[in-house]
């Protein structure tokens, strides 16, 4: 099924929103759903660029989109692991060269019933180094001790299962950030101290020098690629996403539906 809006909107150089960021106080705080969080959000004015009209790169921007038709269905847990995890692992690995591919935690989003919650409304970055260990430790015991030093990059892979007509993913160019922007967020409620071993999300606030990035009208076969956490990367660049609301959708627009799955790549070198 293809939008009917599909010319007009890809025309588009961009829209002007607003993307929500956790305040000051998200540093040590917790995340208990979508929505429920233990600090303040706030929300700033953004222009969001249409990367499809812009030379973009995952190299540089940390992010990409890619062709990638699927059959999966992904109301089904069991087909998305069997048939669509080792495609997206696929997907990565070439995209990075990467020596190895986890494909886990995916999450069927939105739709008339708001699944998951809905759309997330919060810039962030999904999880820091401790939580990356911690996923590949648990997802692979048997070879715990042999992954504990090696570099692993947190790369998600994020769709719409129909065409997105509202609600769509932004992304920040990985350039553009700074260490400072990220806190470091619990992924549920708890009073335990929080250090920087603490297995948790990265949670952004403001600056000024954010520019973000959207794909108009993204279709059922294309998937937004985009770097998040990189264990090799003393500087943080990575690009944090968050959904948007886009001014521009049309009235009584279907709900946006989209899938999500966590990947981590594996590099020996």
């Amino acid at each position: 099924m293809v939008s009917a809006v599909t010319d007009e909107t890809r025309q588009q150089a961009y829209i002007d929103t607003f993307v929500r960021y956790s305040d000051r106080t998200a540093d040590g705080g917790y995340i208990e759903a979508n929505g429920q969080y233990s600090f303040g959000m706030e929300d700033h004015d953004a222009r969001v660029r249409n990367a499809r009209l812009v030379e973009t790169s995952f190299e540089t921007h940390g992010f990409t989109l890619v062709p990638h038709a699927t059959d999966v269905n992904f109301a089904d847990p069991e087909d998305v692991k069997a048939r669509y995890y080792p495609q997206i692992s696929a997907l990565v690995r070439d995209l990075t060269g990467a020596d190895e591919v986890i494909a886990f935690l995916g999450i069927l989003r939105g739709g008339e019933t708001d699944r998951g919650g809905g759309p997330a409304l919060s810039a962030h970055v999904d999880f820091n180094e401790a939580a990356l260990r911690d996923w590949v430790a648990r997802l692979m015991p048997d070879r715990a001790a042999e992954l504990a030093g090696k570099r692993l990059v947190n790369i998600n892979v994020w769709r719409g299962v129909k065409p997105v007509q509202n609600s769509p993913l932004a992304v920040c160019d990985a350039r553009s950030v700074e260490k400072k922007d990220f806190m470091l967020v619990r992924l549920g409620k708890s009073d335990e101290p929080v250090t920087q071993s603490t297995p948790g999300g990265l949670n952004m606030a403001y600056n000024p020098r954010h520019e973000w990035y959207y794909y108009p009208d993204m279709q059922p076969d294309e998937a937004l690629v985009f770097r998040l956490f990189d264990t090799a990367d003393p500087d943080w660049k990575m690009s944090g996403h968050t959904a948007i609301v886009d001014p521009t959708s049309a009235p009584g627009a279907p709900k946006r539906e989209s899938f999500e799955a966590r990947t981590i790549a594996i590099f020996d070198r």
